[in-house]
């Protein structure tokens, strides 16, 4: 393909995330990025910003890259969003319950909640790693999932998602993204909340076919 593709992985995880996609990649240029939930973070580079970029962003980290003002020629979201909430009133009012349910249990219980989380998600993290959390840089980005983005209208991009997600379900992607022309939405029947990390062949060859 010879693209250039920025990587950000979602919330409560680390780059270490793609692992199992990344070999997939090696004859591509690839940066990856880490938000420091456990104390690596890494930062975007101003001369990259010049380049053609494809954005692989998974769950938050969609919503991450966006914040970085790129103007990608191709966006990629795996269990991803834009609103968290939704946009539809009932479905933001349920979900509205449970972040704020996952908030205080946070708040109360950090270590807890996010070794539940990742098994939520269906993808586990080391528990020295798990550990080391960064609470602040954490509850910061749970505030922000009550936030909402948009992106270009006609920006090209791919989102893929699980039927059977607990967290980002088919529901909340076609509300999140169904308005825009240039969107593919594409809903697989398993994988949880841990495209990317899960079935990294099968999510490889997808991009590689939207791409070509």
């Amino acid at each position: 393909m010879k693209k250039y593709f920025i990587f950000c992985h979602g919330f409560g995880y680390n780059k270490n995330f793609w692992k199992p996609l990344l070999p997939f990649f090696t004859n591509e240029k690839c940066l990856v990025l880490d938000l420091g939930y456990y104390g690596n973070h890494s930062l975007l580079t101003s001369d990259i910003r010049n380049k053609k970029l494809i954005g692989i962003g998974h769950s938050l980290g969609l919503l991450k890259l966006l914040q970085l003002s790129i103007n990608f020629e191709y966006l990629i979201g795996l269990n991803s969003f834009i609103n968290f909430l939704g946009n539809d009133t009932q479905l933001a009012l349920t979900r509205k319950t449970e972040l704020q349910r996952l908030t205080k249990h946070f708040l109360v219980s950090p270590l807890k909640t996010l070794y539940n989380f990742h098994k939520r998600c269906g993808v586990p993290i080391k528990k020295n790693i798990l550990t080391t959390f960064n609470f602040y840089t954490l509850y910061e980005d749970l505030t922000l999932l009550s936030s909402l983005s948009t992106i270009p209208y006609n920006q090209k991009g791919l989102i893929i998602g699980s039927q059977n997600d607990p967290i980002v379900p088919p529901q909340l992607i076609y509300d999140n993204f169904k308005i825009y022309p240039n969107m593919t939405i594409k809903i697989i029947p398993s994988g949880g909340h841990g495209l990317g990390f899960l079935y990294p062949q099968r999510i490889y060859q997808y991009i590689k076919d939207v791409l070509m």
